[in-house]
C-alpha cells in the first residue's frame, strides 16, 4: 500500500516541476535567432493565407468572365428565325439560320441551299450553288424571331 502513495507523491512533484519550468521560460526574453525564426514563420503563414485568398479571387473573376463571354456570344452570333415564304400561292414556313462567316446559311427542313436577300424580302432556294439557273425565287411574307423558330423545331 505504500507504493501507490509514493506514485502519487512522485506525480505531484513532476507536475510541479513542469509548472516551474514553463513559468521560467515565459519570463525569459527570446534570443535573436528565435525572433528571426518566429518572423520567418509568420511571413510564411501570411504568404500561405495570401495565396489562398488570391486563388479564391481569380475563381470568382473567371466565373464572371466566362458568363460575360457566353453572353456576348449569345448576342453577337446569329440566331435562327422562322421565315414564311410564298411562290405562286404556295406558302411554306421554315427555320432559317444565317450561318457564320465561312458557313453557309441553312434551312433546317430542306435540302435546298438558301441565298437570302432579306432586306428585299426575297429568298432564293438553289439545288446547286454553282449553277444559278437551278435557283427559284420566293417572296418572304413574314419573319419571326428565335422563340417562334424554336417552337417550330420542337413541334416538327
Amino acid at each position: 500500500m505504500a507504493k501507490p502513495s509514493k506514485k502519487q507523491s512522485l506525480l505531484g512533484q513532476v507536475q510541479s516541476n513542469q509548472k516551474k519550468r514553463t513559468s521560467t521560460t515565459k519570463n525569459r526574453r527570446p534570443s535573436p535567432q528565435q525572433i528571426a525564426a518566429m518572423k520567418a514563420q509568420q511571413t510564411a503563414q501570411a504568404q500561405q493565407t495570401q495565396t489562398t485568398t488570391d486563388d479564391d479571387k481569380p475563381k470568382g473573376k473567371s466565373k464572371w468572365i466566362t458568363l460575360a463571354v457566353v453572353g456576348i456570344l449569345l448576342i453577337v452570333l446569329p440566331k435562327p428565325q422562322l421565315i414564311t415564304y410564298e411562290k405562286l400561292g404556295l406558302v411554306a414556313s421554315s427555320v432559317y439560320w444565317s450561318g457564320l462567316p465561312g458557313i453557309d446559311p441553312v434551312l433546317f427542313d430542306s435540302n435546298l441551299h438558301p441565298k437570302p436577300a432579306l432586306e428585299r424580302n426575297t429568298l432564293y432556294l438553289c439545288h446547286d450553288l454553282k449553277n444559278p439557273d437551278s435557283c427559284q425565287k420566293y417572296q418572304i411574307i413574314k419573319q419571326e424571331g428565335f422563340i417562334a423558330a424554336m417552337m417550330k423545331l420542337l413541334q416538327d
